[in-house]
């Protein structure tokens, strides 16, 4: 299971390179790692393995209002340094099934969320700068939409997809849970009892597709998963984690990453 990348694209607009190191050339190095393994194993095992690919919603690239969710056979257009990497690490994975027949399955996830998450990331950053009493930067006016999938249930998925999924196949996983950022920002400072004056909007991200939205009636049908936690409990459970697990998130804070990234207003 190939879940290693690295995944923030505020990052990766300022630090390219790493994607293109981690996101590319690391998963060549475990696709040929894994092939040599396979082509080692007795028939009746060879037939058990999988491997399985973790990759993003962001690599069908921006959506409009009006655009139907993304499904599995659309083309790829991604528009950041981080979403091209993922593209590009597709598509070697495709690669190595077709000529190889290594059996290799793809995930495209909507965002995850939920505990141990990095503090980079919006929910998470948004929790502990509002426990710190800290303004929450929001990029632009905080309309783009992204779709959200609670931790938990994308396990269950990728537990489906390791004995029931089919090698050389794609699979959207999401909850269906469409929100612009301001309104998951808005959400969090609600449970928090925190008032909204602490957003604070600042220069966009470079490049900040508008939307993300993915279809996933492929593994809802083909395996008979279905998500099952409702995006505001499952908020209010991450949210609790965070207050109870401070020892966890405090070392890992720092100015990179809490604050708006360099194109935007300085931290403090």
């Amino acid at each position: 299971m190939n879940f290693a990348a690295e995944s923030h694209v505020d990052r990766s607009i300022y630090e390219s390179k790493d994607f293109i190191e981690t996101n590319i050339v690391g998963t060549y190095n475990l696709l040929e790692s894994a092939r040599s393994y396979w082509n080692d194993l007795d028939q009746n095992l060879k037939q058990d393995f999988r491997f399985l690919h973790i990759s993003s919603d962001e690599v069908y690239g921006s959506l409009s209002s009006s655009d139907h969710p993304s499904n599995e056979s659309d083309p790829y257009k991604p528009n950041s340094p981080y979403s091209a990497s993922k593209a590009a690490s597709d598509h070697l994975a495709r690669a190595w099934f077709q000529t190889y027949k290594l059996p290799v399955l793809t995930v495209n996830s909507a965002n995850n969320y939920g505990p141990y998450q990095f503090p980079e990331k919006l929910i998470p950053k948004t929790i502990i700068r509002s426990i710190k009493n800290l303004k929450v930067p929001l990029y632009g006016d905080g309309t783009q939409i992204r779709s959200w999938i609670y931790v938990d249930d994308h396990v269950r998925a990728i537990e489906s997809l390791i004995s029931k999924g089919i090698s050389g196949h794609v699979y959207n996983i999401t909850a269906y849970d469409e929100l612009t950022n301001k309104t998951i920002v808005e959400k969090t400072l609600d449970i928090l009892g925190k008032s909204h004056d602490m957003i604070e909007y600042v220069g966009d991200r470079p490049g900040h597709d508008k939307r993300y939205s993915i279809d996933c009636s492929k593994i809802e049908n083909q395996i008979g998963w279905k998500h099952q936690y409702k995006f505001d409990d499952a908020l209010k459970q991450t949210v609790d984690w965070y207050l109870q697990n401070q020892s966890w998130w405090e070392p890992l804070i720092n100015e990179n990453t809490l604050h708006p990234q360099p194109w935007t207003i300085t931290w403090k």
